[in-house]
Formats: C-alpha cells, structure tokens, sequence
C-alpha cells in the first residue's frame, strides 16, 4: 500500500507529463515534497504538475517551486548549450560520437529541465581521443579523471563524461553484451561521423543502466519516468526485437515490473504487488541509491553466496582489488607490482582519518547474511536474480 506521500508524488508526475488537476489525499505535504524534489533532482517535473492546482502559485511553497524550477531551467539551457557545443565540434572535426541516455530523453520530456541531468553522456573511440581532447580543452572544459568505462570532464557546473565503453568492463554480464558499444551504432553523416543507436538498442541500454544501479544501490524516480517519455516518443519501437535481447540480458521479467508499474502510474492500471513494491523502492531511493544498499550489493557481488558474506568484506576492506587501488593510487596503472606497498599506504592513510574508520565499521555491522540475503530476495522478486557482477 502507497503512503500518501507516495501517491502524491507520483499523481503530480503524471500531471505534469499529461495534463490535468491533480488528485492529492489530505495531508500531502508540499514542503516535504520541495525537500524531497530538491534532493532529487526531480523540482521542476513535480513543480509543472502541482502549477495545474488552482492558486498553487499563490501559496508560498508553490513560489518556492516556482524559484528552484526557474533557475533550474536556466540550468538546463546552459547544459543544452554545452552539450550542442561540443557534438558540433564533434561534427566539425570529424569526430565519432553518439549522445546516449539524458542527452537524447531531455528533449523527449515537455520541457528539458523535467530532466535534469548531473552530467551528460556520449560514446567516443578512444583511438581518436587526442584529437577529442584538443577539441575539449578549446571548448573550456577541464579534465578530470578517468574511470573503467568513461573520462570524465568538468564544464563549468556540471560533467561531460565521454564514455570509452557503454558499460564498464567489471559488469562482466552486461559487458559481454555490449562490448565497447560501436557494434550497436551506425553512422547518421558521412561528414560528421555522427553516429547513432536504433530507438530499440537505445531503449535497451537505458534499461540495462537502469538494472544496473537497482540492482548495486538503487536509482530514483527521473530514471523511471524516461521509460515512459520514450515509449511515448517512440510508438514504433519493436517490442519483439526487444524482448529477444532482454531475455539475452536476463532482464526480460525486470522489464515486465517495470512496464507494469508504468502502467500502474500513467494509464491507470490496477497496482498489484510488485508494481507497489518497486513504486516504493524507487520514491525512497535518492538519484543514486543508498550507501547502504551499495553495501549490501558489493557483498553479494563478493561473495557470490550469503555465507562469510562479513568476512570477505573486511578481507575486501583490507587487500582491495588491483581495479580499485589503481583508481585511487593512478602509479599502480604503470607499476602493479607496487600494489602491496599501496595496501600498507591505504592502511596508514586510513588510521589518520577516523570518520572513514567509523563509517566502514558501520557498513560491515550492517552486513549479515539474513540482510544480504533479504537483498537478494528483493532483486529476485523483481526480476534481477541473475549472473550478478
């Protein structure tokens, strides 16, 4: 059963992406709804559908929604602007790119700023990166760090990440599908190299992302609303190519909740079970997830099995991988051999800095093997029990 709150937030989301007044029980609280909304990213989508209530505007926390969506809008344009800058440089120089995730929903929703974006997203070749990075350094951004899967660049307020793979290499799972990712798209101009993924194989991505953060700490309501937004957008989509790569994928249940759920929000299907259960997991999710729910999934990707599931966290605690030391202590990338000594530096840098001492002994009292196994039943009952990487 929805709480009110959680029945309000979803009536205003619909509203705002299909019109109409909308139908809120007494005591829904619009000033927890602008702290909610600001945390996650969401004000201006719940603003657009509370602006249909008679004299919203005229309230003070409507003025409030009113302020924030404003200046977020702005925000937007100034995201939009950048990312136009950059694939236009792309474009000039011959570049290979393909926008992929916010950077093609955004212009899907009835106004951009509906869907904030921290960072923007697009697929490059990283044979042509010194070109790429030239290209970036004249347009202003500044480089910042590398991942698994992406280079992370900063333009002004916000984050260009130029991915290397469409998913990191680690999700062995998914990378095996997907691999770097130019295998799914195809050239749109000759004389741009810019390049795109079928509206299917988009789709597809979208929801493997989607799985993906469900499944290692949880993922907000914005995430769940571009599958609504894009079906809309796309009425042609071939479900039965679809449905094919998903079961490849083993997501194809998954994608059933998640449909059903929609259905449940925006065309008023009966909710049953599972569509409250994931309605539920995703308002209380931040735009990310938890900490805590990253905890628990990190001990079943460890462990494989809910048994010593504490024991292989601190022994992951105290001799983490060469993948994760090498993000953190970039020399090992050029000298592995160095990893011992690394662990010894980790270890003393971590005896001067208690808070971090105290909060990882909270995450491993948190780990138990009925908790991770109740996560694990929680990712089975919806349809992501599978080949966990």
């Amino acid at each position: 059963m929805l709480s009110v709150f959680e029945k309000g937030i979803v009536e205003l989301i619909k509203c705002a992406l299909k019109g109409g007044v909308p139908q809120l029980d007494e005591g829904f609280d619009f000033e927890e709804a602008y702290q909610y909304a600001q945390d996650r990213q969401i004000t201006p989508i719940i603003y657009y559908g509370a602006s249909n209530i008679p004299d919203f505007m005229d309230t003070m926390v409507g003025k409030k929604f009113f302020k924030s969506t404003m200046n977020l809008s702005f925000f937007s344009m100034e995201q939009g602007a950048a990312i136009d800058k950059i694939t236009t440089a792309f474009k000039n120089n011959k570049i290979h790119h393909v926008k992929l995730k916010g950077t093609i929903t955004r212009d899907m929703y009835p106004y951009p700023e509906m869907r904030l974006m921290s960072d923007a997203d697009i697929l490059i070749k990283m044979e042509e990166y010194d070109k790429i990075k030239e290209i970036m350094l004249s347009t202003g951004a500044i480089e910042e760090r590398e991942s698994n899967h992406e280079i992370i660049w900063r333009y002004g307020e916000f984050s260009i990440e130029l991915h290397k793979l469409l998913i990191p290499s680690y999700n062995k799972d998914y990378y095996e599908y997907f691999g770097n990712g130019w295998r799914l798209a195809t050239l749109k101009d000759e004389e741009t190299n810019e390049c795109f993924m079928t509206p299917e194989d988009s789709f597809i991505y979208m929801l493997v992302h989607f799985a993906k953060h469900y499944r290692d700490s949880g993922i907000s309501v914005k995430h769940l609303t571009d599958f609504y937004v894009y079906t809309s957008k796309n009425p042609d989509l071939d479900f039965e190519y679809i449905e094919k790569e998903l079961s490849k994928l083993m997501i194809a249940d998954f994608w059933k909740n998640i449909k059903r759920t929609l259905e449940a929000w925006f065309d008023g299907a009966e909710w049953d079970e599972k569509s409250v259960f994931i309605t539920k997991k995703v308002i209380s999710s931040l735009t990310y997830g938890s900490s805590d729910n990253r905890t628990l999934a990190r001990a079943i990707k460890a462990s494989k099995t809910t048994k010593h599931v504490k024991l292989k966290k601190v022994m992951g605690l105290i001799f983490p991988t060469y993948f994760s030391m090498s993000q953190k202590y970039p020399v090992l990338k050029k000298v592995p051999v160095l990893l011992p000594i690394m662990w010894v530096v980790r270890w003393f840098e971590a005896i001067f800095n208690p808070s971090k001492i105290k909060n990882q002994k909270r995450h491993i009292d948190m780990i138990s093997e009925e908790s991770v196994g109740k996560y694990h039943d929680e990712l089975n009952y919806v349809g992501l029990d599978f080949n966990f990487q």
